[in-house]
C-alpha cells in the first residue's frame, strides 16, 4: 500500500495498481510524492513510477501461418445486350 503527498497533505493508502493508473492517466502532479506504507522515505512521483512500472510482457512466439494460394478467379458474367 502507498501514500500520496500533495501540497503537504497525505492521502491513502492506495494499492500500487491504483497509483500507477493515476500516473498513466495524468492525475498525479509534478509536485506529488509517494511513500510505501511503513516507510518514512518519500519519492518523487516520477521516480517512483519509473521503478514501479512492471517489465513489459514478452509475447509468446507464434507460428507464422503459411500463405494460402489465391482463390481462382471466376470469369466475369457477360452482360446481356440490350435490344431496342
Amino acid at each position: 500500500m502507498l501514500y500520496l503527498s500533495r501540497a503537504f497533505v497525505e492521502f491513502g493508502p492506495f494499492p500500487v495498481s491504483e497509483l500507477l493508473s493515476f500516473h498513466q492517466r495524468g492525475i498525479l502532479k509534478e509536485t506529488d510524492y509517494v511513500r510505501v506504507e511503513g516507510s518514512d522515505e518519500w519519492l518523487h512521483v516520477d521516480d517512483w513510477a519509473a521503478e514501479a512500472k512492471p517489465a513489459p510482457e514478452k509475447k509468446p512466439a507464434t507460428k507464422k501461418a503459411k500463405p494460402q494460394p489465391a482463390a481462382a478467379k471466376k470469369p466475369a458474367a457477360k452482360k446481356a445486350k440490350k435490344t431496342a
